[in-house]
C-alpha cells in the first residue's frame, strides 16, 4: 500500500531550489554586466586609440626630452662613460685617458654630423661651447705630436679649463635635469655645484611669474564685464536672449589671429581709439595703448571673454528668480537680496568661468605676440621660439611641463579650496 508520506517533499527542498535559483540569476547578471561593460569599452575604443596615437604618445615623447637627452652617450661613446666616472669637484682636470677618448672619439665623427650635434647640445649648457667643439673638430688631427692633452690645449686653450670638461660631464649622461635648472634660473658651476644664473642672464622665473600674473588678470576682467552680461542674457525672454546670445557667439565663427589684428589697428598710435582721444581733446600724440600690457590684457580680454559668459550662463539659466522676489517680499532691497539669493547660487558658474578662463590665458601665444611688447610675452611664446628657432628642444620640454604642472597645481587647489563645486569647465 502506497501512504502519503512518500510523496511528501523534504522541509528544505524549497529552501536549496531558492538559493540554487539565486545563485544562478547573480551568476547571470554579473555575466550580462560583463559583456555590457566589454561592448562600451569596444564602443570607446576607437576614440581611445585616435587620443593616445595623435595627443597621449605625442606630449609624453615631448615631456620626455626635458629630461632625457642621448646626444653626448651616441656621439662620444669612449668619452661618455670615463667622463661620469670623472668628479669635477676635486678641481683637477680630468686624466689623460678623457682627453685621449675624446680626442679618438671627436676624430672620429670629424665630417659628420654627429659633432654639429654635440656642439648644439653642449652649447644649451654653456654658451661658447658651439663654437669651441666645432673650432677643435675642424683642427683635430693636424698635429700627432705631444699626448691628447697637449694637441687640445693648443688647439684651444679652453681645454685646460674645468668649466668646459665639467660642462661635457654633465651632459654626457643621458638623464639629465640641466633643462629643468635652466628653465628655474640656475646653472652648475665648474665645481658641479647648482648656483643661480647671474643677473643678466636669468629669465624663466620672472616669464612664469608674468604669466600667472596676466592670466589671473585676465579672469577677473572677464569675471568682471562677463558677470553682467550673463545675468541679462538669464533673465530677459527667450525670443530675446537667443539673438543676444548669437552676438556672444559671433567672435567664435572669427579667426583669433583677425581679431587681434583688429585690436592693432584700433589700439595703434594713429589707430581708431587715439584718432577720438586727440578728436575730444584729450591728447596730442594719443596714448600707448599696443606694444604694452595694456594692450596684452585688452585683447585677451576681448578673445576669452565669451568663454566667461557661456559658463556663467549655464549656471545662472538654472537659478529660479523666486528666491529674489521672496527676499524682496521678506523686506531686502535688491541690492541685498541679489547678493543674499542669488549671487551665491551662481559662485559654481563662476569658478567654473574664472578657472576656464586662466587655463587659457595660460597657454595663450598669438595674442600677446601680436600686440604686447618684448616684455609682456608668456611663457608659450619661449616654448614655440625653442621648439621653432634655437630647436632647443629639451628646454621647450622643460618649460612646457611646468607650465602644466603649475596648471594642475592650480586646478587641483581649486577643487581642494571649492570640495568639487563648480569643477565642471563646460
Amino acid at each position: 500500500m502506497i501512504m502519503p508520506s512518500d510523496f511528501a517533499v523534504p522541509a528544505n527542498a524549497t529552501e536549496q531550489v531558492v538559493i540554487g535559483d539565486s545563485k544562478s540569476l547573480k551568476a547571470k547578471l554579473r555575466s550580462a554586466e560583463r559583456a555590457e561593460r566589454v561592448k562600451a569599452m569596444l564602443l570607446i575604443f576607437p576614440l581611445l586609440a585616435f587620443l593616445l596615437i595623435t595627443f597621449l604618445i605625442p606630449i609624453g615623447s615631448l615631456l620626455m626630452k626635458s629630461f632625457r637627452d642621448s646626444t653626448i652617450t651616441q656621439e662620444l661613446p669612449h668619452t661618455a662613460p670615463l667622463l661620469r666616472a670623472w668628479d669635477p669637484a676635486t678641481g683637477q682636470l680630468p686624466s689623460e685617458s678623457v682627453f685621449a677618448a675624446f680626442g679618438q672619439d671627436l676624430l672620429a665623427a670629424k665630417g659628420s654630423e654627429g659633432v654639429s650635434r654635440v656642439a648644439s647640445r653642449l652649447n644649451y649648457d654653456e654658451a661658447g661651447m658651439r663654437s669651441l667643439i666645432m673650432k677643435t673638430a675642424r683642427r683635430i688631427g693636424e698635429s700627432d705630436s705631444g699626448t691628447w692633452h697637449q694637441r687640445l690645449s693648443t688647439i684651444d686653450s679652453r681645454w685646460d679649463d674645468l668649466s668646459a670638461w665639467s660642462t661635457l660631464k654633465y651632459a654626457s649622461s643621458p638623464w639629465t635635469l640641466s633643462y629643468y635648472l635652466k628653465a628655474f634660473d640656475f646653472k652648475r658651476d665648474s665645481g658641479g655645484e647648482i648656483v643661480h644664473q647671474p643677473e643678466s642672464e636669468r629669465l624663466y622665473v620672472d616669464v612664469f611669474v608674468r604669466t600667472a600674473w596676466v592670466s589671473i588678470s585676465v579672469s577677473f576682467l572677464c569675471l568682471l564685464f562677463g558677470y553682467p552680461v550673463a545675468y541679462f542674457l538669464a533673465n530677459i525672454p527667450a525670443r530675446y536672449s537667443n539673438l543676444f546670445m548669437i552676438m556672444v557667439l559671433l567672435p567664435f565663427w572669427t579667426s583669433i589671429l583677425v581679431r587681434t589684428t583688429a585690436w592693432v589697428v584700433v589700439l595703434q598710435t594713429n589707430g581708431v581709439l587715439n584718432d577720438l582721444f586727440i578728436h575730444l581733446g584729450l591728447t596730442n600724440t594719443g596714448f600707448a595703448l599696443i606694444y604694452n600690457r595694456f594692450g596684452v590684457l585688452v585683447a585677451m580680454t576681448h578673445i576669452l571673454l565669451p568663454y566667461a559668459i557661456l559658463s556663467l550662463y549655464a549656471v545662472m539659466k538654472g537659478v529660479p528668480n523666486i528666491y529674489m522676489k521672496a527676499a524682496r517680499s521678506l523686506g531686502a532691497g535688491p541690492v541685498l537680496s541679489f547678493f543674499q539669493a542669488y549671487f551665491p547660487q551662481t559662485l559654481p558658474g563662476v569658478g567654473a568661468a574664472g578657472m576656464l578662463t586662466f587655463i587659457l590665458a595660460v597657454g595663450y601665444y598669438i595674442t600677446p605676440a601680436i600686440v604686447g611688447g618684448a616684455d609682456d610675452q608668456l611663457a608659450s611664446y619661449y616654448i614655440a621660439n625653442h621648439v621653432n628657432s634655437t630647436l632647443n628642444w629639451g628646454l621647450a620640454s622643460a618649460l612646457a611641463s611646468i607650465l602644466l604642472g603649475g596648471v594642475l597645481l592650480v586646478y587641483a587647489i581649486f577643487v581642494r579650496m571649492t570640495g568639487g563645486a563648480g569643477v565642471k569647465l563646460g
